[in-house]
């Protein structure tokens, strides 16, 4: 019995291992200096119907992207580069689906796309970072395929529970082996920056100084799984928490062109729902007003003395809860507890997610990842594939954005 209560939690720890977690976010509408993907509501498949002819995988599992000669692009970035623009990449949190980061990257590789700045938050900053110390396309894909479920039990080194579940020194040795050893932020060759976040105020805190390898362990540092990461006197932890795709911080950094890469699963979904007079059964609110409780107009609520006017209510609603009862007993169905968690967590983080893409010039949601579960990392290759595909479709508002800084 203790063994399958220890395999539970160690599969509670897994789904929310590298996650991007959000807790409060008040997203009203999405900023007008946001553009929107422009691929989001085509398919997976559909995208591999259009690029059967772009994009291969070899016999060695090596990703092959095919690309035809843009002469437009490149008069852009002949200019761009001759007026001194620069070209940020914001690499957003979502765990198993941060490896699409890497199909992204590829793409533009494809097509001689410069990356002058990244910035990354939680798996962001694991792909980013790898890529800034030097890494190549080819040895991100290696890493990237070679993790699998089985395997990703050696990542795990359980601590007495104090301040998280989770050391994470084998992920650590894993990412210094790789490499990030001893590399500190003046040994990259491309500026480079993780978020992190204060757990004590809730300051996000960026990191872009020191050793490359404590940005990036405080930066997937999930508060209560992974045990926080001290700097000083402040203790770091995720930095999904405040900054799930660090556009802003791409910026500060001095990006003129921000390229944003965003895992959220769903998109906010601000709708209301309440319980219908009538049918007793949830549905959309298209009023808000219809929230408000006047006193006045229900007679629940009236100050009466009458206990012939209140009994026909109470029956009223005690019949209405037995129907509730009813249908929970005859529904005794639904997601599981690790479906729960999954989509609880991206209901959380697509809301704050949502916010911290203003500002992006260009927004990236590669394809396939709705159907990924947080520590899906056996899907390494759709991943991948979803995320050339998604940057590959949206070349066209690549070149709008260039053009509209040159004009400038």
């Amino acid at each position: 019995m203790s063994k399958n209560i220890f395999k539970i939690i160690l599969l509670f720890i897994l789904l929310f291992c590298l996650s991007n977690f959000a807790f409060f976010a008040n997203v009203d509408t999405p900023s007008e200096e946001r553009v929107e993907n422009t691929a989001i509501d085509l398919t997976y498949a559909d995208m591999e119907a259009q690029f059967v002819n772009n994009v291969f995988i070899t016999k060695d599992d090596e990703f092959k992207v095919m690309v035809e000669k843009d002469l437009e692009l490149e008069d852009l970035l002949a200019k761009y580069k001759k007026k001194g623009l620069k070209i940020g990449l914001a690499l957003g949190g979502g765990s198993a689906r941060g490896l699409a980061h890497v199909g992204v990257i590829l793409a533009l590789e494809a097509y001689n796309i410069p990356i002058d700045i990244i910035a990354g938050t939680s798996i962001g900053s694991v792909i980013g970072g790898l890529y800034a110390s030097g890494a190549t396309i080819r040895q991100l894909e290696e890493v990237a395929l070679s993790i699998k479920k089985s395997k990703t039990l050696f990542m795990l080194d359980p601590v007495f529970p104090h301040s998280g579940l989770i050391s994470g020194d084998r992920i650590e040795k894993m990412l210094n082996q790789f490499a990030l050893k001893d590399k500190t932020f003046d040994d990259l060759s491309i500026f480079f920056a993780t978020v992190a976040a204060d757990v004590e105020s809730g300051a996000k805190v960026i990191l872009n100084q020191g050793k490359v390898i404590d940005a990036v362990r405080a930066s997937i540092a999930i508060p209560g799984i992974f045990t926080p990461v001290k700097y000083g006197d402040y203790y770091l932890v995720d930095g999904g928490v405040v900054d799930p795709v660090p556009v802003d911080v791409v910026k500060m950094m001095g990006a003129d062109i921000i390229i944003a890469v965003s895992l959220a699963k769903i998109s906010p979904y601000n709708a209301v729902l309440m319980i219908d007079k009538k049918s007793g059964f949830l549905k959309e609110v298209e009023n808000l007003k219809d929230l408000r409780i006047n006193k006045e107009e229900s007679p629940k609520f009236k100050d009466t003395k009458d206990t012939e006017e209140i009994t026909p209510l109470a029956d009223e609603e005690m019949s209405r809860l037995k129907r509730k009862i009813e249908q929970v007993k005859l529904k005794f169905e639904g997601p599981n507890l690790f479906e729960i968690i999954n989509q609880s967590t991206d209901i959380m983080g697509a809301k704050i997610t949502d916010q911290s893409l203003k500002g992006a010039d260009v927004v990236i949601v590669p394809f396939g990842i709705k159907e990924i579960n947080l520590f899906d990392f056996d899907e390494a290759e759709i991943l991948i594939k979803g995320g050339i595909m998604a940057c590959l479709v949206n070349m066209p508002e690549i070149k709008r954005a260039i053009k509209e800084k040159l004009r400038e």
